[in-house]
């Protein structure tokens, strides 16, 4: 939910076939559309010849500080972090490998305790989708493909990103890609997800275009380190929680994952059908056993579990006048969930909670306003733009605990001024189930010059009563109020 993801559109539809180009591509960047256009259009068409490797690279500076005013500046300082995108292309517009690598890393070689509240993992480990973490650096080939195509059809093979549906905060039907978690809501737009091993296919028809995929190799998600500053500490006021590894299913047949979606555009209407099978993007986090440690309080350890998930879902886009309309479902008829206990009387709980499968709907509702603020303001020259978007999610058998994340309004105002050089946003994530609401209002400048510089607060707020199903999702993050400043620089 970058504040910057209105205007994502991804590099590589810009040599992909027509039938490509209504939003069918699978590499979400972020503001790297206009530098990629304006090399692949001096393709043989154009009277030249594109070049066959093209890179870019960009590196940020981030800062998070905590804004509770009884920490020492040195403790409210929670994250310190120096990343680095690097995006490659090699070969033709019809066969060419492609590439985006993010490097993350705490320059603890300036003082050993940065980083201390914000470990990547606890450890090290290697990942299935070539991801290389340790507590305090982080090397992820996020895309990392081969692509194959001609006007009737594309191949590709490698890690890969799959942005299906429509929805601009939250959606249903992007089946494939897990998220990472690790800092709520607030990492980049093209960020928020882990690439998979997989191999996908389009083919472009005059009246549709159909994509298949297959992914060999479950990816789990990936959430806080327990005590880090994301990590939800207790619940109840009384049960503090050590979460443990994200489990990933075994490389074998009946864990294999299968899509398929069938997409066309009707008079100015996006639409697409889609349906799934293999491992649940969003693994389950069941209460699996207690742990008594010495001299501390009986702890419950959260065992985040992976389940094999069917889905079928529908995305809808329509543009009238300054308006796109826009609407994203998926339905399950057998995800699991965990069976609700009642923690009033903790003698009688039974660990592990016990799972059942259930119907299970979530569903996104919204539209984006181009508002015509040059009507007003004769001189104002930038981008204006609101987006509102609710999004639930429900299981039909009411003993199952509800999904952790539902009921969200979430609503963004973005502007830009001088030339765009001055980007301001004011985002308001509202959990309206159990009163709780995030604000986070960013200014940004850019120099023009490859540098920008953002600065933003943010707001949590949430009511809880010390009952976990009662207790607002943003009640756990209450103290976690901060000050961002992030210094970026992009190279070409």
């Amino acid at each position: 939910m970058a504040a910057d993801s209105m205007d994502s559109v991804t590099s590589e539809e810009n040599n992909a076939p027509d039938d490509l180009k209504n939003g069918e591509d699978s590499s979400d960047d972020l503001a790297f559309d206009e530098d990629w256009e304006s090399e692949l259009e001096e393709g043989p068409e154009a009277g030249g010849s594109a070049p066959l490797f093209t890179w870019r690279i960009d590196a940020a500076i981030e800062n998070y500080v905590n804004t509770r005013r009884e920490l020492h500046f040195i403790d409210a300082s929670v994250k310190n972090e120096v990343s680095a995108r690097l995006e490659c292309r090699y070969g033709p517009s019809d066969s060419y490998f492609f590439s985006v690598t993010h490097v993350y890393f705490f320059p603890t070689f300036l003082n050993e305790d940065i980083g201390e509240h914000y470990p990547y993992v606890e450890g090290s480990e290697t990942y299935r989708n070539l991801r290389i973490s340790s507590d305090a650096c982080e090397i992820m080939p996020r895309e990392f493909y081969y692509n194959w195509q001609n006007s009737g059809y594309r191949i590709r093979i490698g890690n890969q990103l799959f942005s299906w549906g429509t929805a601009d905060f939250m959606n249903s039907t992007q089946y494939f890609n897990p998220p990472d978690l690790r800092e709520l809501m607030f990492i980049d737009e093209d960020e928020a997800r882990f690439g998979v091993p997989a191999v996908s296919g389009m083919a472009f028809f005059d009246q549709f275009t159909l994509e298949m995929v297959f992914v060999p190799l479950h990816v789990e998600e990936a959430l806080p380190v327990t005590n880090s500053f994301w990590a939800v500490k207790e619940v109840e006021d009384a049960y503090p929680l050590i979460f443990d590894e994200p489990q990933h299913l075994s490389a074998k047949m009946e864990n294999f994952g299968y899509g398929a979606r069938v997409s066309s555009t009707y008079e100015g209407m996006d639409f697409s059908l889609s349906g799934y099978h293999g491992p649940d993007r969003d693994q389950i986090l069941i209460p699996f056993r207690t742990v008594l440690e010495e001299n501390q309080t009986v702890a419950v350890m959260i065992q985040p579990q992976a389940f094999i998930v069917d889905y079928v879902g529908f995305d809808f886009a329509w543009t009238y006048e300054d308006f796109v309309f826009q609407a994203e479902t998926a339905f399950s008829p057998n995800r699991r969930g965990f069976i609700e206990q009642d923690t009033d009387r903790p003698q009688d709980l039974e660990f592990p909670y016990d799972t059942t499968r259930s119907d299970y709907l979530s569903y996104s509702l919204g539209f984006n306003y181009f508002i015509p603020l040059y009507e007003l303001i004769p001189d104002h020259a930038g981008d204006t733009l609101f987006t509102m978007e609710w999004y639930q999610a429900q299981y039909f058998e009411d003993d199952i605990s509800p999904p952790e994340i539902t009921d969200i309004l979430t609503c963004r105002l973005q502007d830009d001024y001088f030339d765009k050089r001055i980007n301001l946003s004011l985002t308001a994530v509202i959990e309206t189930r159990n009163s709780g609401y995030v604000l986070w209002p960013q200014i940004g400048y850019d120099f023009k010059n490859g540098f920008k510089l953002e600065l933003s607060y943010v707001g949590i707020r949430g009511q809880g009563e010390g009952d976990y199903e009662r207790d607002s999702l943003f009640y756990y993050y209450g103290s976690n109020d901060f000050i961002m400043v992030n210094l970026r620089y992009a190279y070409p």
